[in-house]
């Protein structure tokens, strides 16, 4: 009985960690991706616009990630723009390979992107900023039928507890 208590406590635990695995990478939690795994020149990067805090004052701004790990490369020189105006790009203080902008982008900004090395310079594609993301689900639908589904269960287990009570432990022979 204990090995099989041990051997399903194992299992649990290499699901758990396989599962959030990707819950806890950078990105998949707090912003939503924009561009992925865009080649630009010798680099790939990727482009995430990161959402604030609920109780921050910060507006969504993007991040810029080398990927593959590692550092910014440091013959890399990024510039951005939003809607043609160049924005300051500053090291990310939450990821090694990443340089974030100072300012937010919002729904609709054209963002343009230039990497260089010196003596080359690669662009990318303008990314355009999508609307944030919206839940599929139909909320107030789905908020109200759980109060009255909670209500009904609440009401049904009062009259069940009543005519428990009601009724005679030992009946008259």
């Amino acid at each position: 009985m204990v090995r099989r208590a041990l051997a399903g406590f194992a299992v649990a635990v290499v699901w758990t960690a396989s599962l959030a695995g990707p819950v806890w990478a950078h990105g998949d939690h707090d912003a939503r991706p924009l561009a992925r795994h865009v080649q630009v020149g010798p680099y790939v990067i990727s482009l995430w616009q990161v959402y604030p805090d609920s109780g921050a004052a910060m507006t969504p701004h993007l991040i810029v990630m080398f990927d593959g790990g590692g550092a910014v490369p440091a013959a890399a020189d990024v510039t951005v723009a939003v809607d043609s105006k160049p924005t300051e790009v500053v090291p990310s203080s939450t990821t090694a390979n990443g340089l974030e902008t100072t300012e937010g982008v919002t729904e609709g900004d054209i963002v343009t992107l230039t990497v260089s090395d010196g003596s080359r310079a690669w662009d990318i594609d303008p990314v355009i900023v999508p609307p944030p993301p919206t839940s599929m689900l139909p909320m107030p639908e789905l908020i109200y039928t759980s109060i009255a589904l909670t209500l009904g269960t609440a009401v049904w287990v009062a009259r069940r507890t009543t005519r428990a009570w009601t009724r005679p432990v030992v009946r008259p022979v």
